[in-house]
């Protein structure tokens, strides 16, 4: 079986149909934020927020699916289901105590990600109760949207860091090189276009794009 199989590979598009390669060019931090402290604004900064959150988590998914691949090819055994939807079951909270184990080359990195996890149920329990006299004014709008905000870049940044330091390892381990990811995707097209394989074309071109930047050597610059 090639490392990179069709079962696998789409796992790393994420929910909602955004593909992987355009969370960069999502309203990211710089002079184009739009902070104007308005409802429909505060609301979208929230969306913004707990998506990333969501990006998050599914990352720690790919991360601990992906060691248990390498783990099973290593040992030599079959696998009998399938490891993201084992590991999807599990909280998020349950899911960052599963991974612990490999951070402990970097503690900095495993008390952000408790940190990111605390921000995440705060946001899914706490933030629009605690705020509701914020909400009702500019001013406190304002202050909303700039927590969510420094939310949302904390959620990014743990994401990018946490690919680092495993993510690329682990795909390398896995045997996921350039050349095995263009040969899955040109046979994934040729499948679609057979009408064996019904994903969508843009889902394909995420997955490439994506595990190629994840096992592209750093940059340099």
């Amino acid at each position: 079986m090639s490392a990179v199989d069709d079962l696998y590979a789409v796992r790393f598009s994420l929910p909602g149909g955004v593909p992987l390669d355009e969370l960069g060019n999502a309203e990211g931090p710089g002079e184009d934020e739009d902070e104007e402290p308005d409802v429909k604004t505060t609301f979208a900064h929230f969306g913004l927020a707990y998506y990333q959150a969501c990006v998050l988590e599914h990352e720690i998914v790919n991360l601990l699916s992906v060691a248990r691949i390498v783990e099973a090819r290593r040992d030599a055994e079959r696998l009998l289901s399938d490891p993201w939807d084992e590991k999807f079951k599990k909280t998020m909270g349950a899911l960052i105590k599963q991974l612990e184990p490999n951070l402990g080359a970097d503690p900095e990195l495993a008390a952000d990600l408790t940190e990111a996890l605390r921000q995440r149920n705060y946001l899914a329990h706490t933030f629009w109760r605690e705020r509701a006299d914020d909400f009702a004014d500019d001013s406190g709008r304002a202050q909303m949207i700039a927590f969510l905000i420094e939310a949302r870049r904390t959620f990014e940044s743990v994401n990018e860091r946490l690919t680092l330091a495993l993510g690329t390892p682990l795909l390398r381990e896995w045997g996921v090189t350039p050349a095995a990811v263009d040969a899955w995707y040109r046979n994934t097209i040729e499948r679609v276009v057979r009408g064996e394989l019904r994903v969508p074309r843009d889902t394909i071109d995420s997955v490439r794009r994506s595990l190629l930047d994840r096992i592209a050597p750093p940059s340099s610059d």
